[in-house]
């Protein structure tokens, strides 16, 4: 069985125009090449290309185009849907210039990061409080770990700085007003983001986090994209943050990074006391 999905509006990264993109999925998520188009006929009529029409399905975003042509309409199962939340956050990162990473990178973002919203250690520590993080393996190193979220606007996320210290600095120089100066701190870090909105609205459906993860690196040549062996980084320690709780406040979280194994251990400081 096949299943007609949609997936936008998408802005187009050269205009103000957008577009919508138009999958067909199979039930174990195998998907065709995506389809651009502006109107859901069109797109539809273009998915039922080489395909038996008694074989496909639309989702309910497409009754309309689906009752004019006679098919059926039925919700699609999770495969499909996590098949359009990849394709989804894909899209996003060419957009936001970090696809050099990968689509499998993409993936495992997406899965620590819903265990990281599932968990949200926003509420037990802020932003101040930093954690010790440790590398073990061929890449040790230590990092100095912060983990971010809960205002109004969101902006969740996980941040690795590579200086002791740190966040001391940060505060010191946010609290100056050099905002400018504070970004140029040497880390590595995920944030969650809650554009596009096509992308969040098909992670949603999908029940991962709504949200984008962005992997990014701050330096004093401002921002770039992590390298290969950060952004495993990213994600193991994000899996450890997830684990972290009041009462286990030291996780361990192992990792391979080509043909490497490593570890990444995690150490929260003491839960913020509210009032």
């Amino acid at each position: 069985m096949f299943h007609l999905l949609k997936l936008g509006p998408v802005l187009l990264s050269q205009s103000q125009e957008s577009t919508n993109v138009y999958l067909r999925v199979s039930d174990s998520g195998e998907f065709a090449s995506p389809v651009f188009e502006r109107e859901d006929a069109a797109g539809v009529q273009a998915l039922l290309e080489g395909v038996e029409v008694s074989e496909v399905s639309c989702e309910p975003a497409l009754e309309d185009v689906a009752q004019s042509l006679g098919l059926p309409v039925a919700h699609p199962p999770d495969q499909a849907l996590s098949a359009r939340a990849a394709i989804a956050t894909f899209m996003a990162w060419e957009q936001r210039g970090v696809a050099a990473l990968g689509a499998d990178k993409a993936l495992l973002f997406v899965q620590a990061a819903t265990e990281f919203w599932d968990a949200r250690p926003w509420e037990h520590w802020d932003d101040s409080q930093p954690f010790a993080v440790t590398l073990s393996g061929v890449h040790a190193r230590t990092y100095e770990g912060s983990v971010f979220g809960g205002g109004e606007d969101g902006g969740e996320g996980m941040a690795l700085y590579e200086q002791s210290g740190a966040l001391q600095v940060l505060m010191e120089l946010q609290g100056q007003g050099k905002a400018r100066a504070a970004t140029s701190l040497p880390a590595i870090a995920v944030t969650l983001d809650h554009r596009p909105a096509y992308a969040v609205e098909a992670l949603a459906a999908a029940h991962r986090a709504p949200r984008l993860p962005l992997p990014l690196k701050t330096g004093p040549s401002g921002l770039s994209v992590p390298s290969t062996v950060e952004a495993v980084v990213l994600i193991a320690a994000l899996r450890a943050m997830a684990r972290l709780t009041p009462s286990r406040r030291e996780v361990v979280s192992t990792l391979v990074a080509g043909e490497e194994q490593m570890a990444v251990r995690v150490v929260a400081p003491a839960p913020r006391v509210r009032n």
